[in-house]
This record gives C-alpha cells, structure tokens and sequence, in this order.
C-alpha cells in the first residue's frame, strides 16, 4: 500500500512546490525594474547572395518558442517586459514578439491598436493623461500604459537592453506587414534602434517573413543571421513551392499551423521538407498531446503561450 500512494504523493508535493515557485516568481518579476548592464554576443553573418547560409542551431536546444514573450498569470499577446522576465525564467529562449505601427511611426512591442485599446490603460496620474487624446495608439501614449493594469509596454530601445543583459536570448520578429513600405520602415527601425547599443544584437533576431517577395526586403537592410518563413500570409503557398523557395534561398525553418501539417501536408512532402533539412514549425499551441502530436509529424518547435520547455 505505501508504494502505491507514493508516487501520487510525490507528484502532488513537487506540483505544490511549482505552482508556489511559480507565483513568487512572477509576483517578484512584476515588481522588478529593467537592469541596464551591457553583454554583447558577435557572430558571423550569413552569406551576401542566395541561397543564404543562415543558421539555424537555435532550434536544436528549444523546443518552444514563447509568443507574444509568453503568457503571464492567464494573460496572452502582452508583449510585456514582465511576460519576457517570467517566461525567461521558465526556461525559454527563444520569444516570438508582435511588432506594431504606432499612429506617428513608432514600431512597438504591440499586435496591433486595437487590442492595445481593449487590455491596456493609461494610469491616471501619469504625465500624458488627457482624457481627449488618451484612446490615440501613440508612441507617448502606448509608452505610459499598462496591459491589464499591471504590465509594462516594451520599446524597441528596451528590447535591445533586454538583449545586451541575455546574451542567450532570440527574439523572432512578428511585424504584421507584408507590404514593402512598412516592411522596410520596421526593419529598418530595428537597425537604427541596434546601432545606438551594439549592432551584433540583431544577429539573435529572428525574422519572420510571410511571402517569398519580402526576402530581399529584409536582407537588402541587414544580413540576418537566420530566417523564418511563417506561411499564414501566403495564401498560394504549397509543399512543392515551399520546398522549392526553402532550396533556392536557403531559409531552412517553416512556420505552420498544426491543422496544416497534419490535412494539408502528406508524410512523403514532410519527408522531403526533412530530407531537404527543413525545419518545421506549428503555431500557437498550448496543450501538450496537441505539441507532441506536432511532434510526431514532424516538427521541431512549437509556438506556445503557456507550455514549458
């Protein structure tokens, strides 16, 4: 009898101590200030003309990466700095952020206006309250809000500290354009952003591009170090046209949803993704049989809000 009621015992006691570390941690995140010291990482770049030689070792030791920074205390798509201490401190590495417009120009950590208007609010003894301007996606405006009530906004200038003090970090970009005028003013944001701090930080940046045309968009403003395809904005995509874009390019990670993998792609086109060493990404999972079913197909990653590495 004692052996049979000690491994639920056990798994109770350690769930106990996890849910309780968990919350001390997050509790002491929320109260936490950015830390400004400097670590740098250099790396090689990618070569000029494709097919690119990107890297992609990131993907060997992480087997999630933490979108919007990760979910916090049930809270998704904050993009918050406490999202980003809590999910770093869970182990990830790796964290897909939403990159937004605001209405002068800004790119910020946001998925877009209107979910800022519905979760976030500008406290009411902040400088820039002004009842008539207050609902205005502005960069000042975005800067002193709070997603719900308790989580800081993140700049571009804050990224870039958060990179200089986790040189273990990599951030995938979500930028929501695909339009070349946008596409460049975001990139391009980025690498004014870096030079200001080292510009070797955006070698741990990660971007995700949505049709085949935006390659060149990016890589004509900085030689990224490693290159994801995210196949949602493609209508047009296939198994043979991705494989064949993946051949002549060099980019050697897609992005997929898992309904996609398992209805729309046989086991002999993931095999010829595989033999082609293409690696095979699904979004946005948060149940592990869903993962692990992922898995078994044939991913290597998994886009998550609140599963742990």
């Amino acid at each position: 009898m004692k052996r049979t009621l000690f491994k639920p015992i056990l798994i109770a006691t350690l769930s106990i101590v996890t849910i309780l570390g968990v919350a001390i941690g997050t509790i002491a995140i929320i109260n936490k200030s950015p830390n400004r010291d400097i670590a740098t990482e250099v790396v090689d770049v990618p070569g000029s003309e494709p097919p690119y030689n990107f890297d992609y070792n990131w993907v060997e030791n992480n087997p999630y990466i933490a979108h919007a920074f990760g979910g916090i205390l049930g809270d998704s798509y904050t993009n918050s700095y406490e999202a980003f201490l809590l999910n770093y401190q869970l182990g990830h590495r790796v964290f897909e952020v939403d990159f937004y417009l605001t209405d002068d120009g800004h790119t910020v950590a946001a998925h877009d206006d209107a979910n800022w208007r519905k979760v976030a609010t500008i406290p009411s003894d902040a400088e820039i309250k002004n009842s008539t301007t207050d609902d205005q996606f502005t960069y000042a405006n975005f800067m002193s809000s709070l997603w719900y009530d308790k989580y800081h906004p993140v700049d571009l200038t804050l990224l870039f500290e958060i990179l200089q003090q986790y040189p273990d970090v990599y951030i995938v970009t979500d930028t929501k354009f695909s339009d070349e005028e946008n596409v460049r003013k975001q990139f391009t944001a980025f690498v004014e952003t870096a030079k200001a701090t080292d510009l070797a930080l955006l070698d741990r940046f990660i971007p995700q591009i949505y049709v085949p045309e935006m390659l060149p968009w990016i890589m004509d403003i900085y030689p990224w170090k490693s290159v994801i395809y995210t196949l949602y904005g493609n209508p047009d995509w296939t198994p043979e046209n991705v494989l064949t874009f993946s051949q002549d390019s060099g980019v050697k990670c897609i992005t997929l949803w898992d309904t996609w993998l398992n209805e729309r792609l046989t086991s002999d086109e993931i095999s010829n993704w595989k033999s082609a060493n293409i690696n095979i990404a699904t979004h946005t999972i948060n149940n592990y049989a869903r993962a692990e079913n992922s898995r078994t197909r044939g991913a290597n990653v998994i886009y998550t809000d609140f599963l742990l590495p």
